[in-house]
C-alpha cells in the first residue's frame, strides 16, 4: 500500500482527492474516478481479510466472524495517522491487545469482555492526546534549535 499511496500517479491523485475534492476537481482530477478505484481498492482489502479467517482460521463460514473487526479498524487507521507504517505499527499493539486481553479472561474467567473494549478505547484516548501534549514542547524545542544554529551561522551569537 505504501508503494502505491506514495509512488504511483494513482496514490497521488487519491491522497489528493482524500485531503480537497475540489482542489483534486480543479487541478484536472477525476474525483468521483478516484473515490470509486479508492472504494473498490478498500473492499478488495476488506475481502482478503475475510478470505483469510474464512479459509485460513476457521475453514468455514461463521456468522458474525467479524463482531468488533470495524471498530479496531478505525482505531488502528486513526493511531496509525493514516500512514502506512503508521498503521502496521498500531496493528501490533491492537493485536497484542486483543491477545493479551484473550489470554486474561483464561486466567481471570470472572474478567468481564467489555472491559477490553475500555482498555482499547483508553488507549485510542490517550495516544490521541498524547500526540498534542508532545508535539507542541517538541517543537518549540526545534524552532529554538534552528534559532541557535541560524545565529550562529550569521554571527549574531
Amino acid at each position: 500500500m505504501w508503494l502505491l499511496l506514495f509512488r504511483t500517479r494513482l496514490g497521488y491523485a487519491i491522497r489528493v482527492v482524500g485531503q480537497n475534492a475540489t482542489a483534486a476537481r480543479y487541478a484536472g482530477i477525476n474525483a468521483q474516478k478516484i473515490i470509486i478505484i479508492a472504494m473498490t481498492i478498500s473492499g478488495a482489502l476488506a475481502g482478503l481479510m475475510a478470505v483469510n479467517e474464512v479459509f485460513g482460521a476457521q475453514n468455514r463460514l461463521i456468522l458474525n466472524f467479524t463482531g468488533g473487526f470495524g471498530f479496531i479498524g478505525i482505531a488502528v487507521a486513526l493511531m496509525g495517522r493514516n500512514h502506512p507504517v503508521g498503521i502496521i505499527i498500531a496493528a501490533l499493539l491492537f493485536g497484542a491487545l486483543y491477545q493479551g486481553g484473550t489470554e486474561l479472561q483464561f486466567e481471570m474467567p470472572s474478567l468481564n469482555p467489555e472491559l477490553i473494549m475500555v482498555i482499547q478505547g483508553l488507549v485510542i484516548f490517550f495516544t490521541g492526546s498524547m500526540d498534542r501534549l508532545i508535539r507542541e514542547p517538541v517543537e518549540k524545542w526545534f524552532v529554538k534549535k534552528n534559532q541557535a544554529a541560524q545565529e550562529v551561522s550569521n554571527g549574531t551569537a
